[in-house]
C-alpha cells in the first residue's frame, strides 16, 4: 500500500499542467504528443536533465519541428533560435525549469519567455528596425499569423554559399525550399522568393536579376527573427 501511494504521488508530481503547451495556429495533427526541449548556447547539467526527465520532457539534440520549448540564456541568431521563433515555440530561460521543478509539473511558459534587452536592441540597431525588436513580440506574431512563408517557394542563387541552415528556416516558416531555379514563374510574384548575395558570381545570375526581383539572403534570416518580410529594405538592384 505504501508503494502504491508513492507511485500515485510521483504521477501527480510529474503530470503536466493542462495549459497551452504550444500556443499557436498549428493544425491539430501538427501538435506534438509530448513536450520536447532543445537547447541553444548552453549545456544542460546532469541535474537539469534529471529534472526534465521527472517532468516528462524529452530533449532533442538537433532541431526538429516537433520542438515545443527552446532553452536559451541570450538572444542570438542560431539555427534553433530562428526556427523556434518561426514555429512560435516557447523560448525560455533556465528559470522556467526551476519553476516547473518547484511546482512538480510543467507550467505555463509565457512568464519565462527569454527577454534580452541588450542583444535585442543591438539586433534592431544593426538591422535598422524602427521601433526596436522584441523576441516575445516575434513569437506572439508567429502564433497569431501562422507560418510566415505559407505558400511561398524559396530559391537561393549560387552566390549564396552559406546555405546550411536556410532549408530548415524555410521549412519552419512553412515555405518550400527549391534546389533548382523554377522552370515556370508563379502567377502571383509573392509566391516565389529569390535570394542572393550582394556580389554576383556568374553572368547567368546577373541576367536573372535583371528579369526578376531578387533579395539579399539576409532578408530570410531577419524575417525568421522578426516574422516580418521587409522586402523593400533588402531588394538587390
Amino acid at each position: 500500500q505504501q508503494q502504491h501511494q508513492q507511485q500515485q504521488q510521483q504521477q501527480q508530481r510529474v503530470k503536466p499542467e493542462p495549459t497551452k503547451l504550444f500556443p499557436g495556429p498549428r493544425e491539430a495533427s501538427q501538435f506534438p504528443k509530448v513536450p520536447l526541449l532543445a537547447v541553444t548556447g548552453l549545456e544542460l547539467s546532469k541535474r537539469q536533465r534529471r529534472t526534465l526527465a521527472e517532468l516528462g520532457m524529452a530533449v532533442a539534440p538537433e532541431w526538429t519541428p516537433e520542438i515545443t520549448h527552446l532553452l536559451a540564456d541570450t538572444f542570438r541568431r542560431t539555427t534553433k533560435m530562428m526556427c523556434a521563433i518561426c514555429i512560435g515555440a516557447n523560448i525560455i530561460t533556465i528559470d522556467y525549469l526551476k519553476a516547473c521543478k518547484e511546482a512538480g509539473r510543467l507550467i505555463d511558459a509565457d512568464p519565462y519567455i527569454l527577454k534580452d534587452d541588450v542583444c535585442e536592441a543591438a539586433f534592431a540597431r544593426k538591422r535598422g528596425i524602427t521601433g526596436g525588436y522584441c523576441l516575445k513580440d516575434a513569437i506572439d506574431r508567429a502564433r497569431r499569423q501562422g507560418p510566415l512563408l505559407r505558400g511561398v517557394s524559396v530559391f537561393c542563387f549560387p552566390s549564396v554559399t552559406e546555405t546550411r541552415e536556410l532549408p530548415l528556416l524555410v521549412e519552419a516558416a512553412g515555405g518550400q525550399w527549391l534546389r533548382t531555379f523554377p522552370e515556370k514563374m508563379p502567377e502571383r510574384p509573392e509566391e516565389l522568393l529569390l535570394l542572393g548575395e550582394r556580389t554576383v558570381n556568374s553572368e547567368e545570375e546577373k541576367q536573372q536579376r535583371k528579369l526578376h526581383r531578387v533579395f539579399d539572403v539576409e532578408l530570410l534570416r531577419e524575417a525568421a527573427c522578426t516574422q516580418i518580410l521587409r522586402k523593400s529594405s533588402y531588394r538587390l538592384r
